[in-house]
């Protein structure tokens, strides 16, 4: 029984002519030959299954071929075909991947000295040649850089940016670009054609989409699924395959998470189990088209959808935005990166990134969300008056003579408390006084607007905590309070929060006055208790907590 050759060799482009999507870099070698400006080290690199060994074995060929050197290797002579057979001795090859260590390069350098056996040039060929460690880049740098005249050497890898800057620099770069889908389903066709395969509608498409640019990854599902699915392979039967999501299913997901319908999100998730990144790698290349098509315009040749995909695509710019989709597509990277560093949780971290998309905060760009949090700002701060909303009566309170003294008149000027405070000014005529339970119940309306556990206590304590003699101050009369709410007390902002309260409750000003600062009460003493001596300065909220924590005291130094 005779082997089977997989399609990706069987048709494996053989001239530069047969090679497809690479037209820069064929014409490149081609003039390079024709010239005589022909280097002695060429760098390929590009996404996997672009054509990296392919193109540098076709080169090789043109180097030696017995009616060359040409443009286009004859493929008849004896030198073709012992490279096309892999019995060339004079074309090398080497996987990187297992001679990365400098003993390998330095036995490389020694061989290059030598004269070519057959061919014209001995062509050395690494293959992923990232993979080779420091010192042996370091020991390749002389011989790479003044290499005998009948020497070529030619690089491949995925990964250039792991090549030392010192080779770079003294390579030819040809950078291959991945396949359009066009370009994919035209070889496909062929290929199908060639072999007698009667492809369903949508199948050459759909396996295009899948090689993501590269052609060897489409020919491998190809033959997958002919073994799958035999000579008469249907849409349906590459769904079934893997359970690989297609187009349609994933325009069904992204339409879930514009949604926000995050338990049906859950669901449908479920069948893309084992599929994580080939789905996150569908979306991203439809949140990016849509994304693109939104900035450059639906006739933007960038994106290489048509038809209806492309219409589809257009819809969801215009319907999202191109801000909107720009955060799409940075959380579906990081999901995408996650991916390598959390094995085994692949499903998870799909789950998570769709839940994500679907949250409505996720479409709001930067700005607007700073724009919101300064506004947040100046509210806690005074500098903008709370909004207007309109009050529910809430139930009369038991009277509170404290309280109900806030209606009196208030004196010329209140008395500065601090020397270097430049005196207030006067302040406004004391409107009519309000019920002393609505008055109070206006106050912890406000407060809790902004600070829910300050408005807490002074519910818990009632009316009564708070003592208000006309004077411009408020002198705050607790009893029995517990170490935390001491310390909730003990912060200067939050006092400053409660007077703009009941500013605002009163239309007073007026300034709170806490234990702390020499008035009653505190700390679960006796309220209402003078201080002898100079009060204590104020601490922040977080230092008072830490020295109540481990019993410590805070001094200044």
């Amino acid at each position: 029984m005779a082997s089977y050759l997989v399609l990706a060799r069987k048709y494996r482009p053989r001239t530069f002519s047969e090679v497809i999507g690479q037209e820069v870099v064929t014409e490149v070698l081609r003039g390079a030959i024709q010239g005589g400006h022909v280097g002695h080290a060429y760098l390929f690199c590009g996404p996997r299954g672009t054509g990296k060994t392919t193109l540098a074995r076709i080169f090789a060929k043109c180097l030696n071929c017995e009616r060359g050197p040409t443009s286009e290797p004859c493929g008849a002579c004896e030198r073709c075909q012992a490279a096309e057979s892999g019995n060339e001795v004079d074309l090398i090859e080497i996987d990187a991947a297992s001679h990365t260590g400098v003993d390998d390069i330095r036995e490389l350098r020694d061989e290059v000295a030598y004269a070519p056996m057959r061919a014209r040039r001995k062509v050395y060929l690494i293959d992923e040649v990232h993979m080779l460690s420091k010192p042996a880049f370091n020991a390749l740098l002389k011989t790479l850089e003044e290499p005998p005249p009948h020497v070529v050497f030619l690089f491949a890898t995925t990964d250039p940016h792991k090549v030392l800057d010192t080779v770079l620099s003294r390579c030819q770069i040809l950078r291959l670009q991945p396949l359009s889908e066009e370009r994919i389903v035209t070889r496909l066709e062929q290929v199908f054609a060639a072999e007698g395969v009667a492809a369903g509608a949508g199948v050459t498409l759909e396996l295009a989409r899948h090689a993501r640019g590269g052609m060897r990854d489409a020919l491998s599902l190809a033959d997958k699924l002919i073994a799958f699915a035999g000579s008469s392979p249907t849409l349906e039967d590459l769904q079934r395959l893997g359970g690989e999501a297609g187009q349609a299913e994933l325009e069904k997901l992204l339409t879930l998470v514009e949604a926000g319908e995050r338990a049906r999100i859950l669901v449908a998730a479920q069948a893309f189990e084992g599929d994580e990144e080939e789905v996150l790698d569908g979306l991203l290349g439809l949140v990016r088209a849509a994304a693109v098509l939104a900035w450059c315009g639906e006739e933007t040749p960038i994106v290489t959808l048509s038809g209806p995909e492309r219409v589809a695509a257009a819809e969801r710019g215009r319907r999202l935005g191109a801000a909107r989709l720009e955060l799409w597509m940075s959380e579906l990277l990081r999901a995408r990166e996650r991916l390598r560093h959390l094995s085994g949780q692949e499903h998870t971290l799909l789950e998570l990134a769709l839940l994500e998309l679907a949250r409505p905060e996720s479409g709001l760009p930067v700005t607007e969300l700073v724009a919101r949090l300064e506004a947040l700002e100046r509210r806690l701060s005074g500098a903008l008056p709370a909004p207007t909303a309109p009050r529910v009566a809430a139930p009369p309170a038991p009277p509170a003579p404290a309280v109900a003294s806030a209606a009196a008149p208030a004196p010329a000027a209140a008395p500065a408390r601090r020397e270097s405070a430049p005196p207030p000014p006067p302040p406004p005529p004391a409107p009519s006084a309000p019920p002393a339970g609505t008055g109070f119940e206006g106050f912890l309306a406000e407060l809790a607007r902004t600070h829910g556990a300050l408005a807490t206590l002074f519910r818990k304590h009632g009316a009564s905590a708070l003592h208000d003699d006309g004077d411009g101050r408020v002198r705050l009369r607790f009893h029995a309070l517990a170490p935390s709410e001491t310390l909730l007390l003990g912060d200067r902002r939050n006092l400053r929060a409660c007077e703009q309260a009941y500013t605002r409750a009163f239309g007073r000003a007026v300034t709170f006055e806490s234990a702390a600062e020499g008035a009653a009460g505190g700390g679960g003493g006796a309220a209402g208790a003078p201080r002898a001596e100079r009060p204590a300065p104020v601490r922040d909220l977080f230092t008072q907590r830490i020295a109540s924590d481990f019993e410590g005291t805070v001094e200044d130094l």
